[in-house]
């Protein structure tokens, strides 16, 4: 018995430690920049609040249609490039303060490690 409630203790506390991972949409706010080819990142606020994403090539500059689709212990960015008919969805999460690891999956899977320069 006295097993079974050091299990439940054990497991309520991983919940509660999981349920504050959750990501913080003020760390993500400035300017990020890809360790490889892929596509620059700024993130803002608005007036309301709402945590704002442009994605934009580091090709030739073209902004991407990019919309966040799901904010909690990761980010998901849906994306969609018209001129080459590309639709992405990546997955972002913190490796550190200034460091993100995205995972893109779609038409082109990679991995990408993007740094905070401002």
């Amino acid at each position: 018995m006295k097993n079974c409630i050091l299990i439940i203790v054990a497991l309520l506390f991983s919940l509660n430690v999981n349920a504050q991972e959750k990501i913080n949409t003020n760390d993500l706010i400035g300017y990020w920049e890809p360790n490889r080819h892929s596509s620059q990142l700024v993130f803002w606020k608005d007036v309301k609040g709402n945590l704002q994403v442009i994605e934009f090539s580091t090709g030739n500059g073209t902004a991407f249609d990019s919309k966040i689709v799901k904010l909690n212990k990761t980010l998901m960015i849906d994306t969609y490039f018209e001129e080459m008919n590309y639709h992405s969805t990546s997955e972002y999460s913190f490796i550190d303060k200034d460091t993100l690891k995205c995972t893109v999956t779609g038409e082109i899977e990679a991995t990408v490690i993007y740094t905070r320069i401002k």
